[in-house]
């Protein structure tokens, strides 16, 4: 369970990164018509029905992709894959239940495990962030063939601090037609076209997320041996 427990928390990392981008240090409060957009793209996202996030990132593990469907406000299947690895794990959120699946069939996870779901899910994805960050305007852009707006992170180093050449930075983009995310990335200068992390927001007509059949309860960890008192 402690092994599990580990998972969901990993889960929890990688989703807020994707979705609920954070306030850079040094970032200033004034008016910022690129930061409002880019707010006003994730607060859409979050009045959606459902959508989809399709990430691929680099962890420790290698190559990982990791799909999230979301059927608001309270239904979320996760699936995380490594890459080159057949097993993928799998947990389904539905209210106040959950499940696991780590390749050895559907789990009823215990209430303490399915209470952090819960309040990961209301805060990465339902509440609303009080800052997404100091972004600056990049244009039109197509992405995937579609008519795209772009958005750089603009973190706003100390003063005196060396400038980096090499230093990831993270670009945002939304459709300029809906006004929905349809991709959130971090690249290197000169790679921009292989991020190292990457988000796809889709929006399938037949997503669905539904329990698990013939699920059974999360087997305990088995006690450890107890030490035999030696003789006096």
């Amino acid at each position: 369970m402690r092994r599990l427990s580990v998972f969901l928390a990993a889960l929890a990392v990688m989703t807020g990164t994707a979705l609920a981008q954070g306030k850079p240090e040094g970032a200033k409060k004034n008016a910022n018509p690129c930061r409002d957009e880019v707010a006003a793209a994730l607060q859409k996202l979050r009045n959606s029905s459902w959508f989809r996030m399709e990430t691929t990132m680099i962890t420790e593990n290698g190559l990982t992709n990791m799909t999230v469907d979301y059927v608001l406000p309270d239904r979320m299947h996760q699936k995380v894959n490594v890459v080159g690895h057949p097993v993928v794990q799998e947990v389904i959120l539905i209210g106040d239940k959950a499940w696991s699946n780590e390749g050895q069939g559907w789990r009823i996870l215990p209430a303490d495990i399915t209470a952090q779901l819960m309040t990961q899910m209301r805060e990465n994805v339902l509440t609303v962030q009080e800052e997404v960050g100091n972004y600056s305007c990049k244009g039109r852009v197509k992405l995937d063939g579609k008519d795209v707006i772009s958005y750089k992170l603009e973190d706003e180093p100390p003063e005196n601090a060396p400038a980096s050449k090499n230093e990831a930075y993270r670009m945002f983009y939304v459709d300029a037609m809906t006004g929905l995310p349809t991709r959130n990335a971090i690249v290197t200068p000169g790679r921009e076209d292989k991020p190292i992390f990457k988000t796809s927001y889709s929006f399938p007509l037949d997503l669905k997320v539904e329990p698990p059949k013939d699920a059974k309860p999360l087997e305990a960890p088995a006690a450890e041996p107890k030490e035999e008192p030696k003789a006096p």
